[in-house]
């Protein structure tokens, strides 16, 4: 994919991958994906240029996905305060109070 996209007049410039991996779920259809989006979405929907971002979604992301634990943001500065989040795409974000949301609930 990223190679027939990759060029001066195309979506990538210069693209440069940190990490590829198999999807090791065993429930990955387009609605077991969906559902884990609205779950990370919803339990947590602070923003922080260090610790909550883009690049730390995609960390937990990929990580989720491929089921490993020591995926990192590409970014330094977001390696720093980085901690994984997995556990935010398994959970029915309802079952949460919203005193709860983006604090570690028992």
């Amino acid at each position: 994919y990223i190679e027939n996209y990759t060029g001066p007049t195309k979506r990538f410039v210069d693209p440069n991958c940190s990490f590829s991996h198999d999807v090791r779920l065993t429930y990955c259809s387009r609605r077991n994906i969906a559902t884990y989006l609205l779950n990370y979405i919803r339990r947590d929907q602070t923003y922080s240029e260090l610790r909550r971002n883009c690049q730390t979604f995609s960390a937990d992301l990929c990580g989720f996905l491929a089921g490993k634990n020591d995926i990192s943001p590409y970014h330094p500065i977001n390696k720093i305060e980085y901690h994984n989040r997995m556990h935010l795409f398994l959970y029915e974000s309802s079952k949460y109070k919203q005193s709860n949301l983006g604090k570690k609930s028992a």
